[in-house]
Parts: C-alpha cells; sequence; structure tokens
C-alpha cells in the first residue's frame, strides 16, 4: 500500500494534480481512525489517493461513496484504488459533487469536502439532513490560499469561492449544530462535528 500511495504523490507532483500534503495525511488518518466511519462520502476524488487513505481507517463493514467531475481523473481514480486492497469498499462516481450530494441517500457517518471550494456551502447544506448524528465533516484548503482571512478587495476572479467559503466557515461555527476546529497548517483544513 506505501508502494501505491508512493507511485500516486509521484503522479500527482508530476501532473499538477493537487492531493494531500503530508500533514494533512497524517491530520486525516487520525480524524478517520477516532471516528471508524462505517459510511463515507468524498466529493472530489481527484485521483484516489485521499479515499484511499480514508479506506485505511474505515470502521468494520465500511464503505466510501467518492464523487469526481473529470472523466479522466475518475479513470485514474479507479485504477489505483483497483490495484489496492480496498477496490471492494470504494465506489468512485463520475458526475457533479453537488448534485449527486442532493441525489445520494444517507445518512452520512463521516464526509470529506475538497472538490470545488465555492461549494461546500451549498454542499453541506444539502447534506444536513443526511447526517448521521455525530457525524465528521472535513473540508481541506479552507483558507484558499489565505484569501478567506483577506480584508479588502478581493481579486475579482477568486470573489465568489472566497465569500462562498466565508458562509462555510460561519454555517460550521454555530455551535448550535456543529463543535469545529480549524486547523491552520496547509492551505487550512476544518473538522466538524455535527450535533444533529
Amino acid at each position: 500500500m506505501k508502494r501505491l500511495l508512493k507511485e500516486m504523490e509521484t503522479y500527482a507532483a508530476a501532473n499538477a494534480i493537487p492531493i494531500l500534503r503530508t500533514a494533512e495525511v497524517e491530520l486525516l488518518r487520525r480524524i478517520t481512525a477516532s471516528a471508524a466511519p462505517r459510511r463515507v462520502l468524498e466529493i472530489g476524488t481527484a485521483i484516489g489517493y485521499s479515499a484511499l487513505l480514508l479506506a485505511s481507517r474505515l470502521g468494520r463493514g465500511g464503505t466510501i461513496t467518492t464523487i469526481e467531475c473529470d472523466a479522466e481523473r475518475v479513470q485514474l481514480a479507479k485504477t489505483y484504488i483497483g490495484r489496492s486492497p480496498y477496490a471492494v469498499v470504494i465506489d468512485v462516481i463520475h458526475g457533479d459533487g453537488t448534485t449527486l450530494a442532493e441525489e445520494l441517500d444517507g445518512p452520512w457517518d463521516f464526509v470529506f469536502l475538497d472538490g470545488p471550494k465555492g461549494q461546500y456551502v451549498r454542499q453541506l447544506r444539502l447534506l444536513l439532513p443526511k447526517l448521521s448524528p455525530q457525524a465528521i465533516v472535513v473540508a481541506d484548503n479552507i483558507r484558499y490560499h489565505d484569501m478567506v482571512y483577506m480584508e479588502g478587495v478581493l481579486p475579482h476572479k477568486h470573489r465568489t469561492a472566497v465569500l462562498r467559503l466565508r458562509e462555510y466557515m460561519e454555517l460550521i461555527s454555530d455551535e448550535r449544530c456543529f463543535q469545529s476546529v480549524v486547523f491552520e497548517n496547509g492551505d487550512g483544513l476544518t473538522v466538524s462535528r455535527w450535533k444533529g
């Protein structure tokens, strides 16, 4: 498994495909291991790297549904996952994460948001009624190159994504609904426990 993950890291670096950085890998492993989820939803498969990390910490009988909108990446993910011992527990779906967040049935014990950053808040709102009690929601790249915390005029190109990420941060900061922690390492990662 280590060899496969290393191969994926090399491929991702050579082809400018964003995957989790080392500090985030360890954090995700710890969070997943402590939660031991049985039903995981990942939005933003890329090449399947984080799905494999999540699979290695699933609870007994656990499964992962992972969604990717890029057809070429879906095929790469299926190939890599097919070479792993977790192929039987990971379902890779080609499609739009927001549409599928609405269509797929819950409950979800663990959600990992790592797709289009401007869609996090919409996806989470769609998933709220499908979260199991005490579900964990993790969102990557929450700082968005430090623009989420930037004051003043935002670069036009990133304005919508940044404003929506700020909305996401407001939603997970509502202590009536979530208990959340922000990890500032890398490009930021949030871990939120659903109180529903």
